[in-house]
């Protein structure tokens, strides 16, 4: 087992995976400081019609695990339908809901999903995309550019969560934070939000652990430093890469 001990893991991974993965933290020894930097809420709109028709679509694409969270607590999923998912996390979400069958790339991100064979020949296909408010529109727009009948399915939208950020800025001030791990670049720039100005000495120069090359440029753009990028899109690759910070820092 992956040995975290002695170090101190601020987490903002939005709940029920932030909260999981602080779990898998304390295990290794490690002490995981748990700040969620995204927190849920409806959509901004009525989506009963679209979700009246959804029977009616050859497949569902659940871009991330909070859209499998969202559209299971609502309704149940028609059976003749078939389930995709951008990545392994997103897969695991709809296998816990009950579904099996689920295609999904190795690689996290839009392009490898679009690289699939059965997302090759969809000319004439009906594809709903079922995410968040104001997410990466890739996938549709690639999949209609191939002839694909889409229609985005819009089951939340992301916002800054209402926490309080005593004790990390606390920590920050004494030094007492080792790594931080953000999962998407929405919870880069909220951890900004929510830490203010006050903090932005410290923050730069602590190790960030992101998930992709993508999020590190931006992370990168945003004034960070030292970036850390999982060799795969899980939680064990966030614990291997904060033991080889730690194997590297001793």
């Amino acid at each position: 087992m992956t040995d975290l001990h002695h170090l101190r893991i601020l987490v903002t991974r939005p709940y029920p995976q932030g909260e999981k993965l602080c779990e898998e933290i304390a295990r290794r020894g490690g002490e995981p400081i748990y700040l969620p930097t995204i927190a849920f809420a409806p959509p901004p709109h009525d989506i009963k019609p679209a979700l009246q028709t959804l029977h009616q679509h050859e497949w569902l694409i659940f871009i991330s695990p909070q859209s499998v969270y969202a559209l299971t607590s609502i309704m149940q999923l028609p059976t003749n339908v078939k389930l995709a998912a951008v990545g392994k996390g997103t897969a695991d979400a709809l296998h816990q809901a009950g579904f099996e069958n689920i295609i999904y790339p190795d690689t996290f991100n839009s392009e490898a999903l679009l690289d699939l064979p059965v997302f090759q020949n969809v000319s004439g296909k009906k594809i709903a995309i079922i995410r968040g408010a104001g997410g990466r529109e890739y996938i549709d727009k690639t999949l209609a550019e191939r002839g694909a009948i889409i229609s985005p399915v819009i089951v939340y939208k992301r916002i800054v969560p209402d926490v309080d950020v005593t004790d990390c800025l606390q920590r920050l001030e004494q030094h007492a934070i080792d790594m931080i791990v953000c999962t998407s670049f929405e919870s880069v720039q909220n951890l900004k939000i929510l830490l203010g100005d006050a903090a932005w000495k410290y923050l730069p120069d602590i190790p960030l652990i992101v998930m992709s090359e993508r999020i590190k440029r931006l992370a990168e753009d945003s004034g960070f430093r030292r970036i850390w990028v999982t060799r795969h899109v899980s939680d064990k690759a966030l614990l291997d890469v904060m033991a080889e910070i730690k194997e590297k820092a001793s």
